[in-house]
């Protein structure tokens, strides 16, 4: 019984922020992937725009730059591109996980789907519509709300907290009635039975525990890319800066070394 509530704890914290376990990923500002524009906004002010053609645009205005510059922003804009789409699929397939590992978890305690538990499925809505407030897609165009980032801590509250725990009473009531059936029938004597039910429910737990993980390990490898694409992101931006001081003031990607090895990367 406690692999099946830790289990599903615990991969719903660990999911829900849909951050690879080797990145601390951080956006501050608003940033918009359209076809014709890669743009870095802060609360409605734009900060830089690329185009597909290394065209650069700072505060609003063009910016001259060389054939080099050109070359570099074309390579900054186009990955920009391809890790947000990655990053985006990667936020989605990590809620799903834990959506999925809770309504698992709780239909094998209780024998009841997930839609049955209303403060819980209030709660869980509450995130996934936060979600889909700070990573908003329309067609082609990807925008991420970095400066909105507080919203899905809030969602993630105590109200969150309170849904899940009254989840796990709930299911308790369940467990119990289980257990009292499993003392009135069955084979072997009361101790015999107790035992094959703890085992039971501890073999359910595992099984949960199993299928879980297999899904969450593709999902750390996928983490594991992104994060290796982002440090050589950061390097092409650094080069950037590098060549063209006006850039510099916009420092989008930050990557470092934690003391566990662990890659930080600050967007």
């Amino acid at each position: 019984m406690k692999t099946l509530i830790a289990t599903s704890m615990l991969l719903l914290s660990a999911t829900a922020a849909a951050e690879p376990s080797q990145c601390n990923l951080q956006l501050k500002q608003d940033l918009r992937i359209a076809p014709a524009m890669v743009e870095l906004s802060d609360r409605g002010h734009s900060l830089w725009q690329i185009d597909p053609q290394g065209n650069l645009w700072l505060n609003g205005n063009p910016h001259q730059v060389n054939a080099s510059q050109r070359e570099l922003l074309v390579q900054y804009q186009a990955g920009l591109r391809d890790q947000t789409e990655k990053t985006v699929v990667l936020v989605g397939d990590a809620m799903k996980l834990a959506v999925s590992a809770v309504g698992q978890a709780m239909t094998e305690l209780t024998g009841k789907d997930i839609e049955d538990f209303d403060g819980l499925q209030s709660a869980l809505h509450k995130v996934e519509l936060t979600t889909d407030e700070l990573i908003v897609r329309d067609g082609q165009t990807i925008e991420i709300r970095g400066s909105q980032m507080q919203q899905l801590d809030e969602a993630f509250g105590p109200e969150f907290e309170k849904a899940m725990e009254d989840a796990v009473q709930q299911s308790m009531g369940s467990v119990f009635w289980q257990m009292g059936l499993a003392m009135m029938s069955g084979e072997g004597d009361f101790e015999q039975r107790m035992e094959a039910f703890g085992e039971r429910m501890e073999l359910v737990g595992q099984q949960i525990e199993q299928s879980v993980e297999l899904r969450a390990s593709a999902l750390e490898h996928q983490g594991d890319a992104l994060c290796q694409n982002l440090r050589a992101l950061d390097q092409v931006e650094s080069r950037l800066q590098q060549q063209l001081p006006a850039f510099a003031a916009y420092d989008l990607l930050n990557t470092e070394q934690s003391e566990d090895g662990a890659t930080l990367v600050s967007f």
